[in-house]
């Protein structure tokens, strides 16, 4: 089942002077054709400018499209009367935590959303620590937001998402205030949400080896569509993926040029472990 289909979406912002005229157009999207089905793991790679964000905007109607369509669970995102019922169904954490939390407390920022939806107390209670549960900051809740750091401010956020109960779980990368090993503890956990709850999840990351985590992954380049593969298959590309600004480690960067003589490796190509014990 298709959670999300878009139809030839184009988006062009209007450039204007200092006086405040319209003096030009920049595309930021050029006729995008996707369909993400329910339960999916995307990550969408692309260099600075190349569209990702946009693209993410338009998925919850934050961006409307100049042409085509974006369809959210057969609703329009074109349709004003949808706007609402999209927005439930898509929960977005944005690269900058602090466009999003609201509130001076966390568990107050995490119940915000909620609040709006008309939950009760008893049941926000419950998603509130269950959420924090899942991302591991149950030690957060009664913390000063603005003495978080970038981190954790992106954790509450993504924790507020999650207590909505949305079904499909945009991600702006999540991970850019984040250690390495933060890193992977937060994909982690939301790898368990996708694959437990079957929530479908676009992550939008400038970390190449997050695409191990994906089922698909889209590669975005001046506003299209440039690759669409699985990991697997998008690491034996990697001179291409050079051209649109983005390198291979050098750990899957050896396991591509392996295949690619004929050794079939088995296991995540992304970790240095297991790619060393298939040497052995």
């Amino acid at each position: 089942m298709q959670n999300i289909q878009i139809k030839n979406l184009i988006v062009d912002f209007d450039i204007m002077n200092s006086e405040g005229a319209v003096t030009s157009q920049k595309r930021a999207l050029d006729g995008i054709n996707l369909s993400i089905n329910e339960g999916e793991f995307v990550c969408i790679l692309g260099r600075n400018g190349s569209g990702k964000s946009t693209f993410a905007k338009c998925l919850n109607a934050l961006i409307l499209p100049t042409f085509g369509d974006v369809l959210i669970n057969g609703m329009n995102t074109k349709d004003e009367t949808k706007t609402i019922e999209i927005r439930k169904n898509i929960g977005m954490a944005f690269q900058n935590p602090d466009n999003q939390i609201v509130a001076s407390i966390v568990e107050e920022d995490i119940a915000f959303g909620m609040e709006n939806l008309c939950i009760d107390s008893e049941t926000m209670d419950k998603r509130i620590n269950e959420s924090l549960e899942c991302l591991g900051i149950k030690d957060l809740r009664y913390s000063v937001t603005s003495k978080l750091s970038g981190g954790q401010k992106q954790k509450v956020s993504i924790a507020g998402i999650l207590s909505m109960k949305s079904k499909i779980l945009v991600l702006d990368e999540p991970t850019s205030m984040i250690d390495k090993n933060g890193r992977k503890d937060l994909i982690d956990r939301v790898k368990r949400l996708n694959k437990d709850e079957k929530i479908t999840v676009i992550l939008i990351s400038h970390y190449i080896d997050e695409i191990s985590y994906a089922d698909r992954v889209i590669v975005f380049n001046n506003g299209k569509v440039t690759m669409d593969d699985t990991p697997n298959n998008i690491t034996l590309r990697g001179s291409e993926l050079e051209k649109y600004g983005i390198m291979l480690p050098y750990i899957p960067k050896l396991a591509s040029a392996l295949k690619a003589n004929g050794i079939n490796l088995k296991g995540n190509e992304f970790n240095v472990k297991e790619l060393c014990q298939f040497l052995k």
